[in-house]
């Protein structure tokens, strides 16, 4: 499956667990919030980091249908 990330950068407090936990897909930013590596990817990780953030602030849907996924 092919996932669409979507991160709301206004909610990132920089915990950095999504950069933990899928590299390929998150990295911390100067600024100190995370930011995307690629908005599109096949990396199931994407999941498991959308649920390790303690703010909420990413989506993660499936490219194909739109439906959220986590």
């Amino acid at each position: 499956m092919t996932y669409r990330i979507v991160l709301d950068r206004a909610l990132c407090s920089g915990f950095g667990s999504c950069a933990e936990t899928a590299p390929g897909v998150f990295r911390v930013s100067e600024d100190g919030v995370a930011d995307l590596v690629v908005a599109e990817t096949d990396e199931p990780s994407a999941v498991e980091a959308a649920g390790s953030c303690p703010m909420g602030a990413i989506s993660v849907f499936d490219a194909t249908t739109g439906a959220q996924v986590a």
